[in-house]
């Protein structure tokens, strides 16, 4: 089996994974929703260490594309419809199962999963794209 990635679009990819994440949770989005179903304040956002945050976020973006980009060379994915189908599937048991179970064990609003959890759906989708596209 030959492993055959683009070092250039899983650089990429993790950008985008960024640039959702920010998006998605903007206030014009689900920030706000997302705030009040957390207890978080916006002020305490601010608090944190924003290098920290970026460079840790932009980490685990860097983890998710470049364990996506080797799924898909494994796999022998060649189109974008066949991308995206192996993106949702990994998402659906890599992502949403286990994080659906650990919501309802927390006793955390359904809400709050489906916000966090169709994050990197989105992400995982727009990254299995870049992936094939520049394989």
């Amino acid at each position: 089996m030959s492993i055959d990635v683009n070092i250039w679009a899983i650089l990429v990819s993790s950008v985008v994974n960024m640039v959702v994440g920010a998006l998605w949770y903007s206030p014009p989005l689900f920030g706000k929703h997302w705030m009040r179903l957390t207890g978080i304040a916006r002020e305490g956002l601010s608090q944190g260490n924003r290098v920290v945050l970026y460079v840790g976020s932009y980490f685990a973006g860097l983890i998710l594309a470049g364990i996506l980009a080797v799924v898909i060379s494994a796999t022998g994915v060649e189109t974008v419809w066949e991308a995206l189908i192996l993106a949702a599937m990994v998402w659906l048991g890599f992502t949403a199962a286990p994080s659906y179970a650990n919501a309802v064990f927390e006793g955390k609003p359904l809400q709050l999963w489906a916000i966090n959890s169709a994050h990197p759906l989105v992400s995982v989708l727009l990254m299995s794209v870049i992936l094939i596209e520049w394989q």
